[in-house]
This record gives C-alpha cells, structure tokens and sequence, in this order.
C-alpha cells in the first residue's frame, strides 16, 4: 500500500484523479525493470534495508519522477520478507562481544599490531561459544536495528506486472480515506453478484445492496473506514483489499466514492473508477473465498441439524428492489430461513440492515466487530445472534425454528 507521502493525485474542483501509468510505457517498463534486478540482487545477496535505502536514493538521484519511482519500489518492499539471519538475540550478542573485547591484550595469530584484540578475534571467539561463525556474529551485531534488517525472500514480480500494481496500489491508498463508496453494476451475473459479496463478507464489510433501474442495474453501498468512531485504520485496510474483487467483475461497472481529502481531512472531495480505468487484479478468479467465521461454522455443521438442509444463498429481491445473497440458505420440511453473516457494524448500521431484511434472515454478528461504543439493540435479538470467533451451531439452528418460513 502507497503511504501518503508517495500518492500522486491531482485534484480538480471537487474531484481527485489518481495520476495512473500506462504499463505499457517503454520508459516506465525499464524503470521497473531496473527496480526489479534491484530487489532481485538484495535478495539474492541477503542486503540490509539500509543497503537498499542506499541504492535506492541512487537510483531516485537520476529520476525526473521520485515519488514514481519511490512508489513502485514501495510496491516491491511490501512483497519482501525482511528479519535477522539467525536466531541470535543482538542484545545477547552485544553483550557477549563488548566483554570479550573489554578483556584487555592478549597475544593471538590475529591481533592487532599493539598487540590488542581486533574485532575479527573478538567475534570469533563469540561465535564459537554460540558454535556460529565469526562473519554471522559481526552480520547480526546490530540486527535489531530497522537498518540492518535483511531481505530474505520476495514475492517476485515481472516488470508489466509491478506497473499494474502500482496502479492499483495507488487507488487503495486513496480509498483509506473514504466515507462511503457506490458501486453500479450493469447487469451483473448471479453468480458474479454473489462472488462479489462473498469478498464483502470476507473483509467484513459493512454493506447494503439495492436492485435500480427495474432491475437492470444493481447497485452496492459500502460504508468507509471514516465512517467508524474506532478501528478505522484496520478497516480501511479491508475495504482498500476489496477493490480487486471488484475488478475481476466482467460486465461493465462504476465506482464513486467521497474521499476525506487536505490537511485533517476536512475537504470532501469524489474519486471515480470504472472498467475502463484499466486496473488489473491480482486475485485469483475462484469465487470460493470464505471467511474464517464461514469456514468454522462449515466445518460444525457437518451433516446437518434438526433436519435442516444448507446450501449456499440463494440471490433473492426484497420488496421489489433491494437485492439480498445470504451466505447460507437452509430448508425444512418446505420451511426455509436463511443466515447472514456481519462484520464490522454500527447500531444504526444493523437497524437500517435490518429494515431491508425479510424476518426469515437470522443476521450472525461479530462483538468484537463493533464500529462504535453502541451495545447490541435488544429489540432486534430475534433476528441478530450475536458471537465471538466461532458461530454457534445450536444458536443457529433454534433461530431458523423461530423465523423459517
């Protein structure tokens, strides 16, 4: 994810346009492919983040562009594993060296010419108390400072990729500061409508969805991470992850959301994106992303309860307009109920979710999800079960007794 200092954004009246790259530009593909062999000989080599800083301000010194190229490197460091060489405490390790060298002359085959110890005996004679060697006890000395970390291992990216990413990159930073986002999808495919709501719950978003335009048209509401009085920088992580769901969506779509712009944020400006921005995901196309609750929750099931059957949520119309894909749809006896599962949530959230849910929906909630200081509405206990990590299997199945239709 771009910081803010990296963001290359123009704004215009009251709108923001993201200063997206063409990928396919000669000059940038080199710039990337530069910084490409770059992070591919730190890793290779094991350099410390100050090594890299190092060649990177070189590299920057002869670029018209800094942020550009500043920002693509960011995209690569977010792909690299960075951590010490070896399980070796440094402040342990300090210790160790400074009273080995504090001991005074001594007469070895490596000392100094006054006789003194230099540091190559010191760290030898270290590193065979620990049974390492000389050169890993001077390489992990100081490996708890930020600059000495090393690269380990990277996610590998190819030039046109990293400039896709960059793109995307660039409109998520953007989107940490949303108070709410719209999104317009023509005509959308069942099964791509409820792929796309599958990912909401996965980021446990908070969500509402409405059918326009009779029908030919639906359009998805998602409120921002400014919209909550607490963890809104955690959640504006998840809604920033949610947009490469959006793009793998193969009709043709719109995003408009208002973005908290300026210093402390007191501007209100718009962001557009469509598919013809041209961002590209990275997500892979299954339309099996489950979250962790759902997976749970699966797994207790097992052959079913009560004689309920399960099966995944069936896309329903509520009241002739608003569109509901519940994560689970059960039936008994030609009863059927359905649950839902909710992330993060405000009351007033839950109450407006609720006056546009039919009474056979059991809405599962997360306590730990709370978006403000608001306790759980009591008169709304038939259709919200509240839960902690694990949905409760028995809960549930009392609930579907109680609202089945």
């Amino acid at each position: 994810m771009l910081t803010g200092d990296l963001l290359r954004v123009r704004v215009k009246g009251k709108e923001l346009h993201c200063a997206f790259i063409d990928p396919n530009n000669p000059r940038l593909l080199d710039r990337a492919r530069e910084l490409v062999d770059l992070f591919t000989r730190a890793v290779a080599q094991q350099w410390t983040s100050g090594a890299m800083e190092d060649a990177l301000r070189e590299l920057v010194g002869v670029d018209t562009d800094h942020k550009l190229t500043r920002g693509l490197a960011k995209v690569l460091l977010d792909r690299c594993d960075q951590g010490m060489l070896a399980e070796l405490d440094p402040v342990d390790l300090r210790r160790r060296v400074f009273t080995a060298a504090a001991q005074g002359p001594i007469v070895a085959q490596q000392a100094g010419p006054t006789g003194r110890r230099v540091a190559t005996d010191v760290f030898a004679q270290v590193g065979a108390d620990l049974g390492v060697s000389a050169q890993l006890v001077a390489a992990c000395l100081y490996a708890d400072l930020k600059d000495q970390q090393r690269f380990i291992s990277w996610k590998a990216l190819d030039p046109t990729a990293l400039l896709h990413r960059y793109n995307l990159a660039l409109a998520q930073a953007v989107l940490l500061r949303a108070s709410w986002l719209k999104l317009r999808l023509v005509a959308p495919a069942p099964k791509r409508l409820a792929q796309l709501l599958r990912y909401a719950r996965f980021h446990q978003l908070m969500y509402r969805v409405e059918s326009v335009a009779g029908g030919a048209a639906v359009l998805l509401h998602l409120d921002g991470p400014e919209s909550l009085l607490r963890q809104s920088t955690r959640y504006g992580m998840q809604i920033a992850t949610f947009l490469p769901a959006v793009l793998l969506q193969t009709g043709a779509w719109s995003l408009e959301a208002e973005i908290q712009w300026g210093r402390g944020r007191k501007l209100k400006k718009a962001l557009n994106l469509d598919q013809d921005t041209g961002l590209v995901s990275h997500y892979r196309d299954t339309g099996t992303w489950k979250s962790q609750a759902e997976e749970f929750f699966e797994a207790r099931w097992g052959d079913g309860h009560g004689g309920w059957t399960m099966r995944p949520g069936q896309v329903q119309v509520v009241q002739g307009q608003h569109v509901l894909v519940p994560a689970y749809t059960f039936e008994k006896d030609g009863r059927v109920a359905h649950l839902d599962i909710v992330g993060y949530w405000r009351k007033g959230y839950l109450q407006q979710r609720l006056e546009r849910t039919p009474k056979n929906v059991v809405l599962a909630v997360s306590k730990r999800l709370c978006g403000d200081k608001a306790a759980l509405p009591k008169a709304l206990a038939e259709q919200i079960l509240p839960f902690a990590e694990i949905i409760p299997v028995k809960k549930v199945v009392a609930r579907l007794e109680v609202v089945a239709r």
